[in-house]
């Protein structure tokens, strides 16, 4: 038996040697399953999607093949990494398409401000990142050798899920009939391609719209992005975003418009009319204000805080403790990309200014602002971060 063993490694080895010489198809041994020739990968047709109830993930997944990666002939292509996830490789993919961090801790650009305030419903607490090419499908890594950016899309979580549950059925050969699939579950370098036109009837057609006509539309509707940057290698953005210059940057695609940045402005009111110790903040994080102090006397006045590449335009609602209203690039939506409107009670979907300490039994992480007694009689501190662009014109 040990001479049988013996001569069968030494038959392999001598069929490794042939192969670098170009007459064999084997591996070096070394491991049992490199003693027999690599599986050829299997081609499973064309998965024709149903995009009713996926729409956002869909429209997601035809701007990358339509419109980021319209030259590439495999846009549509899908190689599967293999069941389980493959050893962490989809949270790999994930990662290195810039859909998630994981510093400080692992989230999603999506429930991260500046982004889901710019890229996403600016109030929405639910949407999450969906990235093309998904997770499941083979690409080069670090995100650096990429040829295409993975086209990003904050989303309602249902209709991320959706067509993620719709591909992994594909794969796994559940849920079917698929026209003209071979039957089986799916392994490592099988590949398939996706069709989202066939079918798109069923879906809301307002929600699909790089899926729709033989010619798409690629102009930006202010919701598809992607990842310019990622300077630490498992990806980071902070809270003050960008405080320290390594974190992921991120920019609308198909546009002339350069990476989104944080801007902040910081205030004491006291009494019910005077705004006073004004603090502008920029895309670099560096005080900038013109503007230290402004007197509104009347409910519905305003006040122009300057010294940001766009003028700040604050709004008094009514006395002491009511709402604040603010708007940067003011007067200019739909005309100016730094426009951006909200108001001191604004929640949406990451960590604002009034996220730490986590001791304070008050605190509103999900808040735009931080709205808190100041420290003398009949004043209160505020403090509010926004998207905003390092030019007055976002270029």
């Amino acid at each position: 038996m040990r001479y049988i063993l013996a001569t069968a490694f030494i038959l392999q080895a001598s069929l490794c040697l042939a192969d670098e010489n170009g007459m064999g198809n084997f591996i070096a041994p070394g491991r049992v399953d490199r003693m027999f020739a690599k599986r050829a990968p299997i081609d499973y047709g064309t998965y024709q999607v149903d995009c009713q109830g996926s729409e956002s993930a869909c429209d997601n997944a035809c701007y990358y093949i339509r419109c980021q990666a319209a030259n590439d002939p495999d846009a549509n292509k899908l190689v599967f990494i293999g069941p389980r996830g493959n050893n962490g490789e989809d949270d790999r993919n994930r990662v290195e398409s810039g859909c998630n961090v994981n510093n400080p801790s692992s989230a999603s650009v999506c429930t991260n401000f500046p982004f889901s305030q710019k890229f996403s419903n600016p109030t929405a607490t639910d949407w999450n990142c969906d990235e093309w090419p998904p997770a499941l499908h083979q690409q080069p890594q670090p995100f650096g050798v990429r040829p295409y950016a993975n086209s990003l899309r904050c989303m309602p979580g249902g209709e991320n899920s959706s067509l993620g549950a719709k591909l992994r059925n594909f794969i796994n050969d559940q849920g079917g009939p698929y026209a003209g699939r071979p039957s089986g579950v799916m392994n490592r370098d099988d590949f398939f391609r996706v069709d989202f036109l066939a079918n798109i009837g069923t879906a809301d057609q307002n929600k699909v719209k790089f899926c729709l006509g033989p010619t798409p539309n690629c102009g930006s509707d202010g919701m598809q992005f992607g990842m310019t940057a990622k300077p630490v290698g498992g990806g980071k953005i902070s809270s003050y975003y960008n405080v320290a210059g390594d974190d992921n940057r991120y920019a609308l695609q198909n546009t002339v418009y350069a990476d989104l940045y944080q801007c902040g402005v910081e205030f004491e009111r006291n009494g019910d009319n005077d705004f006073n110790n004004v603090i502008l903040s920029d895309w670099a994080n560096n005080e900038v204000q013109t503007t230290t102090s402004c007197f509104i006397g009347a409910n519905g006045g305003t006040c122009t805080l300057q010294g940001l590449p766009n003028d700040l335009q604050i709004t008094r609602t009514g006395a002491l403790g009511s709402t604040i209203q603010f708007e940067y690039a003011p007067g200019q939506a739909n005309a100016n990309v730094n426009n951006f409107a909200w108001d001191s009670l604004t929640s949406g979907n990451g960590r604002g200014p009034w996220t730490d300490p986590d001791t304070d039994p008050n605190r509103q992480p999900l808040r735009y602002c931080k709205v808190v007694p100041g420290s003398a009689a009949n004043t209160e501190d505020t403090k509010c971060w926004f998207p905003c662009y390092k030019n007055q014109d976002g270029k």
